[in-house]
């Protein structure tokens, strides 16, 4: 048994004619979908591309960032250590403030004390001729011991001064709030 086919259908001519305008509209339309799909695609990398870019300069600023806020924090650190050695210098400037007033006062009262021997002797050198000679040499002596006396209180009182003036500028540094300097005694006559 042989199966029955259909007799084939004779097939239709082809015409030479062009495609219809749909099967051209349909073509353009996918041309210009496929143009957009590939203008869109080159924009979304683009866009990728950017974003990427702006990750890593973020990324890059944030790492300066950081350094800076370190090196910032050392230089406080650093500022704190030299407020504190300021601070120590200013403690021992006025120590030592302290004590040059004790030695300018101590040599203040040696003076006098020399001068009324002084004093004592010329009044003993009036009363005594015949001690003359011994009263003159003693009186050169403590002459010579006032003098040397006054030059050490002179430059006792100068490294006051100078004292008082470092501890002005020290001040001025530690604090931008001008002070008064401290009383300074009056020079012995």
């Amino acid at each position: 048994m042989e199966p029955e086919l259909e007799p084939m259908l004779p097939r239709e001519p082809r015409s030479a004619a062009p495609a219809p305008l749909w099967v051209w509209l349909l073509i353009v339309a996918l041309g210009a979908i496929s143009i957009y799909a590939g203008y869109a695609a080159l924009s979304a990398r683009q866009l990728h591309h950017e974003g990427e870019s702006a990750r890593a300069d973020l990324t890059q600023q944030r790492d300066r960032l950081k350094a800076n806020v370190a090196d910032l924090t050392r230089q406080v650190e650093q500022a704190n250590r030299s407020r504190d050695e300021v601070e120590n210098a200013l403690k021992q400037s006025r120590a030592n403030t302290e004590a040059a007033s004790a030695q300018i006062s101590d040599l203040q009262r040696q003076v006098g004390e020399l001068q009324q021997k002084t004093g004592d002797i010329e009044r003993a050198r009036a009363a005594a001729e015949a001690s003359a000679k011994e009263a003159i040499a003693a009186k050169e002596a403590a002459d010579k011991e006032i003098a040397g006396l006054k030059t050490q209180l002179a430059a006792a009182q100068k490294k006051l001064n100078q004292a008082l003036a470092d501890l002005k500028k020290e001040r001025e540094q530690v604090s931008p709030v001008p002070m008064p300097p401290p009383a300074t005694p009056a020079p012995a006559p």
